[in-house]
Order: structure tokens, then sequence, then C-alpha cells
């Protein structure tokens, strides 16, 4: 089997465009299903008085399995769901446009081992059901950069899932006892490293010249969308650093991604 390498060298503007886009795509038909939904809501209280007379002069029977209070409730519990979603689809539309969109001048110092630390925390369920979880890091490592919090712990998180997701399609059944996510920290220099690791299916020589082309997935349809690593790659290169890859096929993955330190 041949390692090839890749190391992010194109600019994320375009990509940005396309996150935004999805974005404002989302938002168009969530608008017309809140509305809808709304709308059905007032219909739906409006009907009260004759549901109302109807289980009076009925009481107690069935339409289909439901009584008429039972239908009630449950029409009322749809649309109350429904409408939670909507809310739901706003703020990850919210969050795409922030992730992509806030400004570098805003930035702060970040520690990289807290935000991985959190973004373990956060996905612990999942990585704990299918793959053993290693973190090495110097106890006195500060590992700083400059950065948003938000759209460096999305880059964390899009490698520890994709490491995890690769473990899982590698081992299936057995993945929480054979399979390994190995994170590790680096200072080199005026440089911060965060690696992951994983040992997973790996990727082709073929596969890893495209994993970094959108919409471009291995993933079956509606587990991938093809956006992970090209918007960790965006993310990575706003904050004027660069991504790299590793793999082979049938053994695993590095993602290696390497962001100036914060200079105090």
């Amino acid at each position: 089997m041949s390692t090839r390498e890749t190391t992010v060298c194109e600019p994320g503007a375009a990509l940005n465009q396309v996150v935004v886009g999805i974005a404002h795509e989302l938002n168009n038909p969530n608008a017309f299903i809140r509305i809808n939904a709304t709308n059905l809501k007032k219909m739906l209280w409006l009907l009260r008085p004759c549901l109302e007379e109807y289980q009076e002069r009925h009481p107690g029977e069935k339409l289909g399995p439901f009584t008429i209070p039972e239908i009630r409730s449950k029409i009322d519990g749809a649309v109350e769901s429904i409408l939670e979603a909507t809310v739901r689809i706003i703020m990850v539309a919210d969050k795409l446009k922030e992730l992509t969109s806030a400004p570098l001048d805003q930035a702060a110092p970040v520690s990289l081992l807290d935000l991985v630390r959190q973004e373990i925390q956060h996905h612990r369920f999942y990585l704990e059901r299918v793959t053993r979880l290693e973190v090495r890091a110097e106890p006195e490592g500060r590992y700083l950069v400059e950065g948003h919090r938000l759209q460096l712990g999305q880059a964390a998180a899009i490698l520890l899932i994709n490491g995890a997701d690769a473990i899982q399609e590698r081992y299936g059944e057995e993945s929480p006892r054979k399979g390994l996510l190995l994170v590790e920290l680096q200072e080199e220099g005026d440089r911060v490293l965060l690696r992951v690791r994983d040992n997973g299916t790996g990727m082709s020589p073929e596969t890893l010249e495209k994993a970094l082309t959108p919409y471009f997935t291995t993933k079956p349809q509606g587990k991938g969308d093809g956006l992970g690593l090209p918007i960790c790659q965006s993310i990575v290169r706003r904050h004027g650093g660069e991504l790299r890859l590793v793999s082979r096929e049938g053994e695993g993955t590095e993602a290696v991604i390497s962001l100036p330190r914060w200079k105090e």
C-alpha cells in the first residue's frame, strides 16, 4: 500500500460562499414550514369548539384507535414539534454563517487542549461507543493559538467524528475493542500542532486526492455530505494554518492541523 500526503493550499473563500449559500437555502424552505405550521396551529384552535361538541355528543367514541381528546393532543404535540424543529434549523443556519463569516479581528487566545477536551466531552457518547480514545499532551503545555473558539471547535470535532466513523466502518461491532483514536498536541517553534490519528479504513491514493473537495464523500447516502473536511480546511486557513492528511488504505488516517502560536 502506498502512502500519500495532502497539504491544503487552496483558498477557502469559495467554500465560505458555498456554506453561507447553504445557510440561506436552509432558511427559505424553513420559513415556509414555520409559517404553515403556525397557520395550522391557528386553524386547529378554531376547530376546537367543533371537536368539543362532537366529543360531548359521542362520549368515548374513537376515530380509528384514538379518542377525540387523544387526537387533539397528538395533533397539538406534532405541530409544536414542527415549530421547535424550525427553531433548531434557524440555529444551525446561523451557526454555519458564524463558522465561516466571523471576522478574525474579534479573535482571542484559545487553548487547543481545552478546546479538544471540550469537543470530546460534547461527543463523548458516540466516541466511547465506537472506539478507545487517547489524548497526549505535555502537562505544562499551553497550546495557545489566536482564533474563534466556535470555529476551531468545529474543525476539531470534524476530525474526531471522521476518525471515529472510519474506525466503526472498519471494525463494525468490534470497534470499541479494536479501534483507537489518538489525539496529540505539540508545540513546535511558533506553531501548535493538533494530530488526530485513527486506525480505521484509511484512504486510497485516489480518495485522498479528492478528500478536501467539497461534496466528495465515500459515506453512504444520508450519512455524509462531503463538506466536513472542506469546512475544516476553510476554518484552518482562515486562522493562518494548514491542514495535512496522511493515509494508508486499510490501516488508518492521520490529520494534522498546524496553527500559529498566540503571540503574547
